[in-house]
């Protein structure tokens, strides 16, 4: 029997590195491979005898793009560890972080890696020839995202300003002002989104059973939270997140791959969109109502279009996040006081390809004596796969050039952060 590979060598338009194998033998698929080869992190196991406070400032380090995510979910973790309540003022600025890291980074995704696999081109340079008008609003609503790090968290990458217990430096009226006016001006591009992908024919090859899980943001649509709300009907509290990722090594991988009950699952913006879809509001809602029959949890490649109406979401929150710290009256409130103990806590954040969860042991003194990382991309890994092998049978018929095209458009749409994905691994021998 003739057996062929078909390989994507090299994963482009994504964060970090990796590589796509299929073997077929005859007319059947007989593996198929998500190889993750970044280089395995450690920061779990050099952050260990850290006092908490320095930690937030080396866990944001994993991740450029989602630095706010890792830097809201190690903080989260280490309140809650030493029982700390912080101000609603505090509250308003994470939020306006979070919303702020979701803007930039799906704009990136939204407009420069996914967005050339509809219009044919091989990457948002060659969009320039024919739009450059639209790539050069993107680069401004990826700005205006950038602008709520710089201003909130003290800069672009890895900023400093979020604390435990609060922040360092509280922005000033007039730039919060600038960020409201980028904002408004971004609007009309973020819906751009909305619309572009609303109206392509997004493929169907991919489509089969999917499970999801989000966060339950509370009463409005967002960010952090502290239950997992899952598409089978059940809640569960964060602290119970090894029971949902039953993480494990995979011969492939330098990540570890994640499962529930036995089966793969998804992360990210499309299960947040469909579990938490009741608390969408504003022109968000409106968008979202427009185009729900073709948000079906089936078709993963749906997760662009999903982005996209986040993005819409974000940059209304940005704006309403301002104008109600602005009506409260900004305080320079400093930190509020921490006692550390011995003790335990779980953050989970929506980062922007899915639930990010920190998990932080200290000893009396507060330093860190056990801690474990778990990103989205980990987490997604076992349905990228999946995916592939449901897609690949579909299209055996096809050009190679075009099964090795669709199995890109599959990963990409997962916006995977491969870099993040790898983490430390315990191999008993």
């Amino acid at each position: 029997m003739i057996s062929r590979k078909i390989e994507v060598e090299h994963l482009t338009r994504v964060e970090g590195h990796g590589r796509i194998e299929v073997t077929i033998e005859g007319n059947t698929v007989k593996d198929v491979k998500m190889n993750i080869f970044e280089g395995p992190r450690f920061f779990e196991a050099f952050i260990e005898t850290v006092y908490y406070d320095k930690v937030p400032d080396i866990m944001r380090r994993i991740c450029a793009i989602c630095t706010a995510s890792h830097s809201l979910a190690s903080i989260r973790a280490i309140e809650k560890a030493f029982d700390v309540k912080v101000t609603r003022q505090t509250e308003i600025l994470r939020d306006l972080l979070i919303h702020g890291e979701m803007v930039e980074s799906h704009a990136l995704h939204v407009f420069a890696l996914a967005l050339p696999d509809f219009l044919g081109y091989p990457d948002v340079i060659r969009m320039t020839e024919k739009h450059l008008n639209e790539v050069k609003a993107a680069l401004q609503l990826k700005k205006a995202g950038n602008m709520v790090h710089n201003v909130v968290s003290g800069r672009e990458v890895h900023g400093m300003n979020e604390r435990v217990g609060g922040f360092s430096k509280v922005p000033t009226e007039g730039e919060l002002l600038n960020i409201k006016e980028a904002m408004e001006k971004v609007k009309p591009t973020a819906e751009l989104a909305v619309k572009l992908f609303a109206s392509f024919e997004t493929p169907d090859f991919a489509e089969s059973e999917n499970t999801l899980m989000a966060l339950d943001p509370g009463e409005k649509f967002g960010f952090l939270g502290d239950q997992v709300l899952i598409s089978t009907g059940e809640r569960v509290p964060i602290e119970r997140y090894r029971e949902l990722t039953n993480e494990k090594t995979i011969k492939h991988s330098h990540a570890k791959f994640s499962s529930y009950k036995g089966s793969p699952f998804m992360v990210g913006a499309l299960p947040r969109i469909l579990l938490n879809k009741d608390k969408l509001s504003g022109t968000a809602r409106e968008l979202f109502n427009q185009h729900k029959d073709l948000l079906t949890y089936r078709n993963s490649l749906m997760n662009n279009l999903a982005q996209a109406i986040e993005l819409v979401h974000s940059v209304d929150r940005c704006i309403e996040d301002i104008d109600a710290l602005l009506s409260m009256g900004l305080r320079d409130e400093g930190l509020v006081e921490i006692n550390p103990k011995a003790g335990q806590g779980v953050g989970a954040v929506e980062a922007p390809r899915g639930i990010l969860y920190h998990d932080y042991t200290f000893d009396e003194k507060g330093c860190i004596v056990k801690a474990n990382v778990i990103t989205p991309t980990a987490q997604n890994a076992a349905n990228i796969e999946k995916d592939f092998r449901v897609a690949v049978p579909r299209l055996l018929n096809q050009p190679e050039e075009k099964i090795r095209r669709a199995l890109e458009i599959i990963a990409r749409a997962y916006d995977p952060c491969i870099s993040c994905s790898v983490h430390l691994a315990i191999i008993n021998p």
